[in-house]
């Protein structure tokens, strides 16, 4: 997990927390920071989610590459040196 998801999350919950504030005193300016402070937790926990799925969908395509290009070497090499044996 990315931090950026744990700060996203907190930055909603708390902006959840001002917003209700703001609707129990009957303080708008109180409510709309208290959204805005939700819509900047959401982004920046999205923003880690995407990090994650980036760094997971570069670890399997490496994991996915090196157990595939060891063989493909070796049958190449193989297909050569049977060229180099019929041609001589």
């Amino acid at each position: 997990m990315d931090s950026n998801e744990v700060k996203g999350k907190m930055k909603d919950v708390a902006g959840k927390t001002q917003e209700k504030f703001g609707e129990v005193t009957g303080n708008k300016e109180q409510e709309l920071k208290g959204m805005g402070k939700q819509a900047e937790g959401k982004v920046q926990e999205t923003y880690g989610k995407a990090k994650d799925a980036v760094r997971d969908a570069e670890e399997s395509f490496r994991k996915r590459q090196s157990d595939v290009q060891p063989n493909r070497d070796e049958e190449i090499g193989n297909t050569d040196i049977e060229k180099d044996e019929n041609a001589a």
